[in-house]
Order: structure tokens, then C-alpha cells, then sequence
């Protein structure tokens, strides 16, 4: 047993690490030209929640990853740890920055300058942060971003969606309508890449106000 557990410590050290971002939004929040700073959900994987020699106590990956996710995140909060299935993952609460004019936040998801509709930008502060992290117990990540939208405008949105999933169906370019509620809306590797190398990236464009075609 203990063998399993070291092996099971060198594997979160050295695999790749699965992160997701999904935070909760309202699309007159991201529309606002007034930014402002909310929580989103943040999940890590471990290997394990629990010490194997101890079920009351943390074992050393979840340990491992509140250091390296507070020293990421400043402002993270950790939530607990849960296992399903196979599966172990520790949920962290992190602020993002939504809506407003300008880039001002480490995360930020906002209406476009361009054509309007959503885009998401990460600041150069938080790229440097994370690949440090990428470097050390955590080993490589492998993010993904998974968006709970609330169309709050009283009013169905036509967009032009640009490589997402949209309520688990795939859209590669496609124009779509969003009624009213809930929906969920996760981003393509394509699109979570350009994040995360490029620091921005658009996920939707707004139909009555997107920019004309040259």
C-alpha cells in the first residue's frame, strides 16, 4: 500500500494535471461597460483527497496543490475535495473580473471591442504565474474552460459562435440563438490554447453588432 501511495505522489508530479475554470455569468454582466469581480469555480485533480494512512488527514497532492493554487491565485479560497469514481478533484473559489470597457483583471471575460459579444482575456501576470506552476508538483496542465451562461437581457441573442460547445453540442462556426436561462457553454482546446498562449480569445460574436467583412 505504501508503494502504491509514492507511486501514486511521482505520478501527480510528474503527469499532466487537469484544470477547469467555470464560473457562473450573466450576459448583461459581460455586456456592462462597468467591470466587476466575481467568483468562479476552479477545479484541480489529485490524486488522492485523503492521506492513505490516515482518512482525516489531506494527503500530500491536495497539500501540494492549495500551496501552488494560493500562490497562483492570491485571493483563492478552497472550497473541499471530492471523489468520483476514480476521480479525486479539489474545488478552490477564484476571483474573475467580468464585464467592463478594458483589460483590467488576471481573468476577465467581457463584451468585444469588435462586433461585440464575449471574449476572455488573461493578464501576462497570471500566464508567468502559471507556467511557474507548470513546473513544479503540479506538473504540465491541461485547462479547460467551461462557462454557465444566464441570458438575462429579456430578449433571445443571435451570435455567431466561433469553436465552442454549446448545451454539449458541438459548434465549430455557426450562427446560433441563445434564448432566455440557462446555458452551458464550454470552449474548444482551440479556444482554451489561445487563452492561455495568446492571452486572449473571442468566443462569440454578437449578429446585429458584428463588425462588417472587408
Amino acid at each position: 500500500m505504501k508503494k502504491i501511495a509514492i507511486l501514486l505522489s511521482c505520478c501527480f508530479a510528474l503527469s499532466a494535471c487537469k484544470v477547469e475554470l467555470a464560473p457562473n455569468i450573466n450576459l448583461s454582466d459581460v455586456n456592462s461597460e462597468t467591470a466587476k469581480t466575481m467568483q468562479s469555480k476552479l477545479f484541480i485533480e489529485v490524486s488522492a483527497c485523503n492521506d492513505y494512512k490516515d482518512s482525516k488527514k489531506e494527503s500530500s497532492s491536495l497539500i501540494q496543490a492549495k500551496q501552488e493554487i494560493t500562490t497562483v491565485f492570491a485571493d483563492a479560497k478552497y472550497i473541499e475535495c471530492y471523489q468520483k469514481k476514480m476521480n479525486s478533484r479539489a474545488v478552490f473559489e477564484i476571483p474573475i473580473t467580468v464585464g467592463g470597457k478594458t483589460s483590467i483583471g488576471d481573468i476577465q471575460i467581457r463584451n468585444a471591442d469588435f462586433g461585440g459579444g464575449m471574449i476572455i482575456e488573461m493578464s501576462k501576470n497570471l500566464k508567468k504565474k502559471i507556467n511557474k506552476a507548470s513546473k513544479s508538483a503540479l506538473g504540465k496542465l491541461v485547462p479547460s474552460i467551461n462557462l454557465t451562461i444566464n441570458n438575462d437581457l429579456n430578449k433571445d441573442q443571435e451570435i455567431i459562435a466561433h469553436a465552442l460547445y454549446l448545451d454539449d453540442k458541438a459548434i465549430p462556426m455557426k450562427k446560433l440563438t441563445v434564448i432566455s436561462g440557462e446555458h452551458q457553454l464550454k470552449l474548444s482546446d482551440v479556444t482554451v490554447s489561445s487563452v492561455f498562449e495568446n492571452g486572449s480569445a473571442l468566443i462569440y460574436e454578437d449578429l446585429d453588432n458584428r463588425a462588417p467583412l472587408d
